[in-house]
């Protein structure tokens, strides 16, 4: 073969070669290009249906998996979101034609399925609310807000929802005690001075100006006396004090009939009335619920079924009614997480064989021609009489592998739950023993099974402002088998790659973990000695191999929240339990005037106009100024620029605490922070303030509260809101408080009318 005839066949191949190249991957660009077009038109499908083709192409190019894998999470998010915005508007129809869009670019989106669900069951809101209101006729508060809740979890502005749960709440202020309470005909505070006088000529002067029937037990002392000095307390709280001061206790027959008796055991046995009552636990475990009860309450005579997951209690109704609480409290549903992850494996090997690979042997054909004869042979001048067995043959190979192993799993796990995922082999290693016995040695195969390929663990922890904290431990590893040793054991090489860590992210946030790779570079050759190691052209006279090798694991995972904890009414976690020594459930006379102003205000409402209200025998109501809520802020926003709003506050009646909801489109605004104004803390008070926000479904849940005995009163910030503008929309971005309540000294309700809704225009 002479150099000429080798310069004419190669020539075309690699003229052939380029010109495929070329044309695959402008036909691969030209798909990407139109691909990302389309997706950027909203053209989702056909855009990934391009980028596919564009994959199908070069399906070596890790590039393009990339993008197509970074394109469709794109769209589906700009799906969901916009899905999310139809829905929020009772756009029901547009909702469920875009979440199966979702599931068509992604039929295993958690998300999707689980709204397509939910908008299913909204067809039987109407039903459901029609059960809630039947069981509160039913005397069953517990069944309909259940009931309600269910309906607020599917449509959280349902206004007959809204409407019935406020109409239960009322109802709980109003009985939020089940035994009868005790009344004086007296409407106003009174005044007692006692020195030193006789417990029961105390009673009997109560008895006579009050109108309370006092009975006496028989093993009350005859000679107690009581010393009393107050000043324009209701009538009921005189008697607490005088029972208190002298180790008593009462018994309430009706409104106006009290017996009193020892503060010993055994007259509580005798007196108090006991309850049983029986709770069907959902989300708490029966042997927890019954260390709760028994360690708070000091309830002694409880009962629990495992079988059913049930505690039965019998013991005081005040205690009966903390148990309610606490264990709905404890009670609620374990947060849950879609994990959303993607496992990449590229392994790149880059093999290049270049060069001309000539004969290692010659065969002399005459002994007689000499060094300079041969010589000339090799060089074609002179008579050929050395043959060569086999002629130079040139290598031009350029081999370009690119393997892709990709795992796209989704796992939804519960709250501080493990999650295993094992995709791979299990690889049977074989080991033998050998045993001696006088037949000889006997031989005994065991085998076990080692789990090689992709191990990935999980552990999420979902907390309350919709941020996750996960572990993650990911292993990627590969079994080779070895030769067996002299006793027939099997030896196993595992290689393996292994990260753990902990992230904490939010909601719909993703994290990439990349960098665990493995390089290896082997170069192998043939040439001539001496002429080969000439550089330049020493590839003229042997063959060079480079082998590059390169593994690369890279790890997606985006959390998305399925459900959190719910929004806790502080009526449901704080509440008075008495003292150390005895438990009680009672509510103060403010609670009682505020049940009392609450039913007043439902009958003058209900009354039809110039009817007088009803003399209900409770005390006076002092007509409240209340407080005046109102938005200062710009008067439009840009978009990607923060700005602040603040709720401002004009109360003309002091408060002690407020809750507020706020609701806010997502899709217009983010809201960055939440931080309190300077109303609640003036005057170098302490106050609490506890926000939530629940970015995805855009509503915010705010708490605030004073200590101390006074409240807080005049003008000033509430709430400062720091906010960003995602995108300009045709309507204003609408920013509204959709209920507030406040209560103020002496837990009476503060009238608070909610603000009107602050529309915000969004500009570019």
């Amino acid at each position: 073969m002479t150099d000429l005839t080798f310069r004419r066949g190669v020539r075309p191949c690699l003229a052939a070669l380029l010109v495929m190249l070329a044309l695959s991957g402008c036909a691969t660009n030209a798909f990407q290009r139109e691909g990302q077009q389309l997706i950027e038109e909203g053209r989702y499908e056909e855009g990934l249906a391009k980028l596919e083709q564009a994959v199908h192409e070069s399906p070596r190019d890790t590039r393009v998996h990339m993008t197509l894998s970074a394109q469709r999470e794109r769209a589906v998010a700009a799906l969901l979101a916009s899905a999310d915005r139809a829905r929020i508007a009772r756009d029901l129809t547009a909702a469920v034609r875009t979440y199966e869009r979702v599931l068509t670019i992604e039929p295993a989106n958690e998300r999707a399925r689980s709204a397509l669900q939910e908008i299913e069951q909204l067809r039987n809101v109407t039903e459901m609310l029609r059960q809630a209101q039947l069981a509160l006729r039913r005397g069953d508060p517990d069944s309909a807000e259940r009931q309600v809740r269910q309906i607020l979890v599917l449509d959280p502005r349902h206004e007959g929802a809204l409407a019935f749960k406020r109409e239960i709440e009322d109802l709980r202020v109003r009985s939020v005690t089940t035994y009868p309470q005790l009344r004086s005909k007296l409407a106003q505070p009174v005044s007692l001075e006692f020195r030193d006088g006789n417990m029961k000529q105390i009673f009997e002067v109560l008895a006579r100006t009050a109108g309370i029937n006092f009975i006496f037990d028989k093993d009350v002392k005859p000679d107690l006396r009581a010393t009393l000095f107050v000043r324009q307390v209701p009538v009921e709280q005189a008697v607490e004090l005088l029972l208190m001061q002298n180790q008593l206790q009462q018994k309430l027959i009706n409104e106006n009939t009290v017996v009193i008796y020892p503060d010993t055991p055994q007259k509580q046995r005798e007196y108090q009335d006991l309850t049983i009552r029986t709770f069907y636990l959902s989300n708490t475990d029966a042997k927890t619920a019954l260390n709760l009860v028994k360690t708070l309450l000091k309830s002694k005579d409880v009962f629990i079924d495992e079988r059913l997951n049930t505690l039965t209690l019998r013991d005081t109704a005040d205690a009966v009614r903390m148990a309610e609480k606490l264990l709905f409290a404890q009670g609620q549903p374990d947060p849950e997480v879609v994990l959303e992850v993607e496992v990449l494996e590229i392994s790149r090997q880059r093999i290049l064989d270049l060069g001309i690979r000539w004969p290692s042997v010659f065969t002399a054909l005459s002994d007689e021609l000499g060094p300079i004869e041969m010589l000339n042979q090799l060089k074609g001048i002179g008579s050929r009489r050395i043959a060569v067995d086999t002629g130079p043959v040139a290598r031009i190979n350029a081999s370009d592998n690119d393997v892709n192993t990709l795992a796209n799993p989704v796992i939804r796990v519960s709250n501080k739950e493990k999650a295993r995922i094992h995709i791979g082999q299990r690889v049977p290693v074989v080991s033998a023993t050998s045993t001696p016995s006088t037949q000889g040695p006997v031989i005994t195969e065991s085998i076990q099974y080692l789990e090689v390929g992709l191990k990935l663990e999980v552990e999420p922890t979902v907390h309350l402002n919709d941020e996750v904290l996960i572990k993650i431990g990911l292993e990627v590893s590969k079994a080779t088998a070895l030769a067996p040793t002299r006793n027939g054991t099997i030896p196993v090489q595992v290689d393996t790659r292994n990260a753990a860590t902990v992230l904490r992210l939010k909601d719909g946030e993703t994290q990439v973990l990349a960098g665990l790779m493995r390089n290896d570079h082997d170069i192998t050759g043939d040439r001539i000695p001496g002429l080969g190691d000439i550089p330049g052209v020493g590839r003229l006279f042997g063959s060079n191999k480079d082998s590059i090798g390169k593994a690369e694991l890279v790890l997606s995972i985006t959390p998305r929240i399925v459900r959190n904890m719910p929004y806790m009414n502080p009526y449901d976690m704080e509440f008075t339990s008495g003292t150390e020594g005895s438990l009680r459930m009672r509510p103060d006379p403010g609670l009682r005037h505020a049940a009392t102003a609450l039913a007043s205000v439902s009958q003058a409402v209900a009354a039809p106009a110039g009817a007088a209200a009803a003399d209900l025998g409770a005390p006076d109501v002092a007509p409240a100024s209340g407080i005046a809520l109102s938005w200062s802020g710009p008067a439009q926003l840009k978009v990607g620029e923060e700005t602040e709003l603040v709720l401002r506050a004009s109360a003309a009646q002091s408060f002690k605490s407020t809750t507020l909801q706020l609701a806010y489109d997502p899709a217009a605004l983010r809201v960055v922070a939440v931080t309190e104004g300077d109303v609640m803390n003036r005057d170098g008070a302490i106050s609490s303030f506890a926000p939530r926000i629940d970015e995805k479904n855009g509503r915010m849940f705010v708490a605030l509260s004073r200590s101390g005995a006074q409240g807080a009163s005049g003008e000033g910030a509430l709430l400062r809101l720091r906010v960003v503008a995602l995108q300009a929309q045709d309507a204003p971005a609408s920013l509204r408080v959709t209920s507030v309540s406040a209560v103020g000294e002496s837990n009476r309700p503060v009238s608070a009318p909610l603000p009107a809704a602050l529309e915000l225009p969004v500009v570019r």
